[in-house]
């Protein structure tokens, strides 16, 4: 019996190399599988990987029938979500960070505590107040100091002048006592030589080492935000220019914290900043998306004199926005999203679009807590589907001193849709926008978009401008709602990896819609089985 299955084994695998080369033939890949990509084939087309916003003209070929258009964070109607509420808030708090600490699920808030003169009269005596939340509304401020009681004040023994916390989390050192990262100004001698910035670290957020080298940070006398950033593979932080100081906003980078390069100045007045005498106070910058966005205060009219009844802009601060693609030059933002430097060498109605500029604006009532200034200089955090940017808000003007005014101030909370920086608008009348060339690699094309009440299309066209076969305007499943993740359908094509690999331009057909991004992804398995 045991040779009879030797024998019957041995005739099986004959018969199966007699038909292998029929078997393998008749399993093919399915079309479009497999392409040939190479400099020639490529072109001029850009090659994307990552969500595509529209502040610039990047990804953007044509036009026809669209407009762009900044469009502003919304407050929180709680605002302010942290106030002053016990005698070691002070009188004033303003300039401060909010980060989300995954390790303990929490919002942590490390903010400036205006505690009046001091005892030499020299200066105000500035502290750092921290506070948690679980859902970044509702904050508490947890004791720090039980010798102090009711003390939340963290950075023990304080410096004079000790205030602007810019706080990062850390988790890629490998030291558990630097996983708080910060800078701040401190003026320990209380007169113009020893005002300096300088950093700290800690292991909770709430007991800080002060760096025994400091100061080692080039000197800035108010908040820098710094942050990592992982396309460089080092920290980053923005700051003013000088000494002297100067409002314009500088750059330093570092590897290690500890040691920073001399500044390069980014950004400067520009004629966008004649019409309303506008400084630059300060600037927080952070990556997003493959780009970085940044906040830039705007400090308008600086005066101590009296304001007349219709020029009350003057000594007040808000926010516009600035854009960057490689993190060290930046465009101004507008009311048509981002400006190159020679657009803003052009003569236009400049006065108009500083009006327009205007991303975090200051409040309008005049009671409103916000009135006179916002400083966002907290990070962006993303929370689920919205941009969260956390700002110190005061009801009084820039100099508190010679415009008396009944203070007020705390930290506000504002929101901003998923990539809701710059949106692409159509209204009745259908219009479109084409890509540049472009080459993806991935499966769907997943937009970020907003058509309820009217629908948005996607056609693809190949590299001569001819609609490709199962991707026109016809075969795609309108979007007729909003969703930040809404994935393209064509009707002959359960994906689109056709797509793929390959020279094509996209053409967005909006009516009554709104269009923020658009993001290829891999979310297919195309296992195919190996054969000889």
């Amino acid at each position: 019996m045991l040779t009879t299955f030797r024998l019957s084994i041995a005739l099986a695998l004959a018969i199966l190399s007699l038909h292998s080369p029929v078997l393998a033939q008749s399993r093919q890949a399915p079309p479009g599988m497999f392409k040939d990509l190479d400099d020639e084939i490529l072109g001029r087309s850009m090659v994307l990987h990552g969500k595509q916003l529209f502040i610039d003209d990047y990804v953007i070929g044509e036009i026809k029938g669209v407009r762009k258009q900044l469009n502003r964070p919304v407050k929180h109607p709680q605002n302010p979500v942290l106030k002053r509420d016990r005698p070691s808030d002070g009188f004033a708090t303003d300039y401060g960070t909010v980060v989300y600490d995954p390790k303990d699920r929490l919002f942590k808030m490390w903010y400036q505590v205006l505690q009046g003169v001091a005892k030499d009269g020299a200066s105000h005596q500035y502290l750092v107040g921290f506070a948690t939340s679980v859902d970044g509304v509702r904050w508490q401020k947890p004791i720090t100091n039980q010798q102090a009681g009711n003390n939340h004040i963290v950075m023990e023994p304080p410096e004079r002048f000790l205030g602007g916390p810019g706080v990062m989390i850390d988790d890629r050192d490998e030291n558990p006592q630097r996983r708080f990262k910060m800078m701040y100004v401190a003026n320990p001698e209380a007169k113009p030589s020893s005002l300096s910035t300088r950093i700290a670290f800690s292991a909770d957020g709430m007991l800080w080492r002060q760096e025994p080298a400091n100061p080692v940070i080039p000197f800035s006398d108010t908040q820098i935000a710094p942050y990592w950033d992982q396309r460089l593979g080092r920290y980053v932080a923005h700051l003013r220019f000088g000494p002297p100081n100067v409002r314009n906003v500088s750059r330093i980078e570092s590897e290690d914290f500890l040691h920073w390069s001399p500044k390069v100045t980014v950004l400067r007045k520009t004629k966008l900043d004649a019409p309303y005498s506008t400084e630059f106070y300060t600037m927080t910058g952070v990556p997003y998306a493959g780009i970085y966005i940044g906040l830039l205060n705007t400090y308008h009219g600086e005066t101590i004199k009296p304001i007349p009844a219709d020029q009350q802009w003057m000594d007040r601060v808000n926010n516009q926005l600035v854009f960057s693609r490689n993190g060290v030059t930046w465009q101004r933002v507008v009311q048509n999203g981002a400006l190159s430097p020679s657009e803003l060498k052009d003569d236009r109605d400049w006065k108009r679009e500083a009006e327009q500029a205007t991303f975090l604006p200051y409040g309008t009532a005049d009671d409103d807590w916000d009135w006179g200034q916002v400083y966002p200089h907290h990070p962006l955090l993303v929370v689920g589907d919205e941009i969260r940017i956390y700002y110190g808000g005061t009801r009084n003007r820039h100099w508190l001193n010679y415009h008396p005014e009944p203070i007020n101030s705390g930290v506000g909370l504002a929101t901003l849709r998923l990539d809701g920086f710059v949106s692409v608008n159509a209204g009745d009348e259908a219009g479109t926008l084409t890509t540049k060339p472009l080459v993806f690699l991935g499966d769907t094309l997943v937009v970020n978009a907003n058509a309820t009440g009217g629908s948005l299309t996607v056609e693809a066209l190949d590299a001569e401008g001819k609609v490709i076969e199962g991707f026109g305007a016809a075969d795609c499943t309108p979007i007729t709602t909003d969703s930040v993740r809404h994935v393209l359908k064509w009707k002959d094509n359960p994906d689109c990896h056709l797509l793929q690999g390959r020279p094509i331009r996209l053409r967005f057909q909006l009516k009554n819609a709104k269009l923020y991004a658009f993001e290829p992804r891999i979310r297919h398995n195309h296992y195919l089985q190996s054969y000889e």
